[in-house]
């Protein structure tokens, strides 16, 4: 028999508000290595002066890794607890 005690007893760990630090904590693959310069500063530049922002677009050039970006943000807003959030990306 399993004991869910210790587990359910256990205190709720903080959820992370700053994209990077979500992207530095989540358990991916060792071929998956750290931010690219410039996701580090959309990151870093959302986080510090423009997330309370609506309707934001982030541009950067193709294979930049805009899909890691726009995920981490909403991950952020969430963990915030400021929610619901509708991700959209163009499929052509």
């Amino acid at each position: 028999m399993i004991d869910f005690r210790k587990r359910l007893d256990a205190k709720q760990l903080e959820k992370k508000l700053h994209p990077v630090e979500i992207y530095e904590s989540l358990d991916r693959k060792s071929d998956k290595g750290p931010l690219r310069p410039a996701q580090h500063a959309v990151l870093s530049t959302w986080f510090e002066t423009l997330r309370e922002q609506r309707d934001l677009i982030v541009k950067l050039h193709t294979g930049q890794g805009k899909t890691l970006v726009g995920l981490l943000l909403l991950q952020s807003r969430l963990n915030e607890g400021k929610g619901p959030a509708l991700y959209l990306c163009p499929n052509s």
